[in-house]
């Protein structure tokens, strides 16, 4: 467990995990509204009618994660800066 010594590899490893949960996200999110615009998916009390929505709106469940390692990355610089 010599890896986990170093200062930062915890926020490292983090920062990895999200960078690799952060698309499979957007993916699942961009099926299901691809789903819910052919008819596939029926959700009884949705606020929008289907065709408002948006395939790539999908792609605004990526703004927390770039927020989030934004602020890990920072965290990671300032940890490692000896």
């Amino acid at each position: 467990m010599n890896f986990f010594k170093k200062p930062g590899r915890i926020l490292l490893l983090i920062m990895i995990v999200l960078a690799v949960v952060c698309p499979y996200r957007v993916h699942m999110y961009k099926t299901k509204i691809e789903e819910i615009k052919s008819g596939k998916l029926k959700i009884n009390d949705m606020q929008y009618v289907a065709d408002d929505l948006h395939p790539y709106s999908a792609y605004l469940m990526t703004v927390p994660y770039i927020i989030i390692e934004v602020a890990l990355g920072s965290l990671y610089y300032v940890r490692t800066r000896d």
